[in-house]
């Protein structure tokens, strides 16, 4: 059997040697499991774990989606599991909240009503708090900019927001399903105020790839390790606990990243739109880009794989 070392790359969102000492047991034990000595190697920014992974450099990796998306668009890598946290979700939704006295149960009437509402949006950088429900609630239903509809927009974190709506002090705002369910646990009373009108799709735990060219009887041993990891024995359990909060890895494909592709290719026409510096040649260049960029996104991730 082909003994040659395999790369798995992991980004570090904390210290790389934390980073490292977490992982480290379970590589160590995929490594025996698969009979291949595995080389560790930890990345600062998900940009040089993509680069790495894009020229041939790593052989399996975890990453958050968005870089995940690079990397099977370039055609090296495709996604072959993901994590399942500890409360066994595959991943979380974003949704809109309003007291449950409002009259209003759902999103068209919601938008109807808005110019009367006051709404509580989430900060600018947060995914699920902003960047989730404007493009799936509000743009995919005629509304480009939810601030221009609202009566008033102030901005907060996921928990300030569902307060705020709880207290009446704004009237619809954001959050997601994870927060609210904390909300509901620390402050049981102020959660009873509240009703969910709106979910976006799932916007799911972050992968694990492997490269596409690994033999396929590679791929199959691995997927079988990886996914039966922890399924029973206590010290795998502790483990996965250590590596992430996890529970276990459960198998996955390219299709997990389309809702992230819909979002991505949605901020690049956002960022396009809000440049007021380009000429309109070059406006139309950057289009032309981000369409030619998603087609073939699409193209890899509805081949499931």
């Amino acid at each position: 059997a082909d003994q040659s070392m395999l790369a798995f790359g992991l980004i570090s969102p904390r210290a790389a040697a934390e980073t490292r000492a977490n992982w480290e047991p379970f590589i160590k034990l995929l490594g025996a499991g698969i009979r291949r000595p595995i080389d560790i190697r930890v990345y600062e920014s998900q940009g040089a774990l993509v680069t790495a992974f894009s020229g041939g450099e790593i052989d399996l990796a975890w990453m958050g989606n968005v870089p995940a998306l690079d990397v099977v668009a370039s055609g090296a890598g495709n996604v072959f599991a993901q994590m399942v946290p500890q409360d066994g979700s595959m991943g979380y939704k974003s949704i809109l909240v309003m007291h449950r006295t409002s009259p209003i149960q759902a999103l068209k009437p919601l938008i109807e009503k808005a110019p009367g509402l006051r709404f509580g949006d989430g900060d600018p950088k947060s995914t699920s708090g902003h960047l989730v429900p404007r493009y799936f609630a509000f743009a995919k239903n005629g509304v480009s900019n939810p601030a221009e509809i609202f009566k008033s927009v102030e901005i907060g974190s996921h928990q300030q927001n569902l307060s705020k709506v709880a207290k009446q002090e704004v009237d619809v705002a954001t959050a997601n399903n994870e927060e609210l369910s904390f909300f509901q646990r620390d402050f049981a009373d102020l959660a009873k105020e509240l009703k969910v009108i709106w979910e976006s799709p799932l916007i799911p735990q972050s992968p694990l790839l492997w490269k596409a060219s690994l033999p396929e009887a590679l791929k199959a041993s691995i997927r079988k390790f990886v996914v039966g990891f922890g399924a029973s024995d206590p010290e795998e359990k502790r483990i996965l606990l250590g590596v992430n909060g996890l529970s276990r890895f459960r198998s996955s494909n390219n299709r997990q990243l389309v809702p992230i592709a819909d979002l991505e290719m949605f901020k690049a026409r956002q960022a396009i739109n809000d440049d007021k510096g380009l000429s309109p040649a070059e406006r139309q260049a950057r289009i032309a880009q981000a369409i030619d960029r998603g087609s073939r996104l699409e193209l890899r991730l509805k081949m499931a794989l």
